[in-house]
């Protein structure tokens, strides 16, 4: 009787296979927007070594006219400045991170909505208006108000290093190996720094100047550069467009500088309204150096420079949620 039931199966199944002929079925997966950053204990900051670099390179993009001839004391402030953000130990609590920068399409969605302005589209030339492109020219309270339409917030300094760096104390995303061509950046401003003491040069113009050697002159589409992953799977954290986070810069307070005074656990430093806020990541406007996942721009030295109300095609932004808002 088994044999039967068996031999029956057999030629059924032979009649299934006939009428419909084998065939993979490919189900494609969703990529998620978002994608998790474990709650741990990291390694935020730079060490002598890593600052001594900065510093370097400090004054190799901003220090000597064309002559090596220092001008300004930019780079000294940096230094000290870097003191103040030597390496410690910092907590930070699980949190959900856009994989990608805030594209334009995006953006108009929010606008659409009703939830965002639509200043920002117009702030620019249409060059920066791809709808696969990342959002810049957006002021940092444009940001926060996208971030709170979408159920979060920009992250914070803090947030921003864990999801670049990892566990690693590497100065890129992929670890120590420098890959200029890997990333998208730009290059020290071309015409001689000296001018910059004499009023020629514009605040805009000192963060360089695009350089099309990595594959693109201004910002690439999301995920083009594979190295610049984070460990936990967000995308474009070297280069592209540098990115606005939570914290104000420490330096408008005459008591505070770097990482002074702010916590282990969950660190952030709210700051006045009208506080410059701390940029991450590097763009393809600036030169590689900013994209170290450790580095702060020099320039945020300068008070106007990231002032809450500027806008810059340079500097975009990506969105966090607590882990437990999922």
């Amino acid at each position: 009787m088994r044999s039967v039931t068996v031999a029956a199966a057999a030629v059924a199944l032979t009649q299934l296979a006939a009428a419909r002929p084998g065939r993979v079925v490919r189900v494609e997966r969703e990529v998620r927007r978002d994608v998790l950053v474990p709650a741990g204990v990291f390694t935020m900051g730079v060490d002598e070594e890593q600052a001594a670099e900065l510093g370097n390179d400090c004054r190799i993009a901003y220090g000597f006219d064309d002559n090596g001839v220092a001008v300004g004391k930019l780079c000294d402030f940096y230094d000290l400045e870097l003191g103040h953000m030597q390496p410690r130990q910092v907590f930070v609590s699980a949190f959900w991170m856009d994989r990608d920068e805030v594209s334009v399409a995006d953006y108009t969605a929010c606008i659409a909505a009703g939830a965002c302005e639509s200043d920002a589209m117009t702030a620019g030339d249409e060059r920066y208006l791809s709808d696969d492109g990342p959002m810049v020219n957006v002021q940092w309270g444009e940001a926060e108000a996208f971030c709170r339409w979408r159920g979060g917030r920009l992250p914070t300094e803090a947030e921003w290093e864990r999801a670049a760096r990892g566990d690693s104390n590497g100065p890129w995303p992929w670890g120590t190996a420098s890959r200029p061509s890997d990333f998208n950046h730009g290059k020290p401003y071309s015409r001689p720094m000296q001018q910059v003491s004499h009023g020629v040069m514009s605040i805009d113009e000192l963060q360089g100047e695009s350089d099309d050697s990595d594959g693109f002159a201004l910002a690439a589409p999301p995920g083009h550069y594979a190295w610049g992953d984070g460990p936990f799977g967000t995308r474009d954290m070297a280069g592209n467009v540098a990115e606005w986070t939570a914290d104000a810069v420490a330096s408008s307070s005459p008591d505070l500088s770097g990482y002074d005074g702010l916590s282990s656990v969950d660190p952030v430093r709210t700051g006045s309204p009208g506080d410059s806020r701390v940029v991450r990541g590097g763009s393809w406007r600036q030169p590689e150096f900013l994209a170290r996942v450790y580095a702060r721009d020099p320039l945020l030295l300068l008070p106007s420079m990231y002032a809450p109300n500027h806008r810059m095609p340079y500097v975009g932004f990506r969105c966090v949620r607590p882990a437990l808002a999922r």
